[in-house]
């Protein structure tokens, strides 16, 4: 298991990143082709966006939204209850480390 860095101490503060292996066959590799299948799954879907004609802003968040649940669903990552309450904030704009 990845030992987490320490939250930060305030709301502004920036979140130390944990390093991700993303290479093909890694364990993010099989989670993102997974979580993809169920975010395409639901897009393409009767109850999707294609059916529903969403916007952009409603497509992502649907898409992000299943392939989240699907994984959470079949216990592949957990939410981490204690860390995200102690936050003193999220933040809410990832910064691009890579391709």
């Amino acid at each position: 298991m990845i030992s987490k860095p320490p939250l930060p101490a305030s709301m502004l503060d920036p979140w130390p990143r944990i390093p991700i292996d993303t290479t093909d066959g890694s364990d993010f590799h099989h989670l993102t082709r997974t979580a993809g299948a169920a975010a395409t799954t639901w897009a393409l879907g009767p109850e999707g966006a294609y059916a529903k004609g969403l916007s952009l802003a409603e497509v992502v968040d649907g898409a992000v939204r299943e392939a989240l649940l699907h994984l959470l669903e079949l216990g592949l990552i957990d939410i981490d209850d204690d860390r995200l309450n102690a936050a003193p904030g999220l933040p809410m704009n990832r910064e691009r480390t890579g391709p």
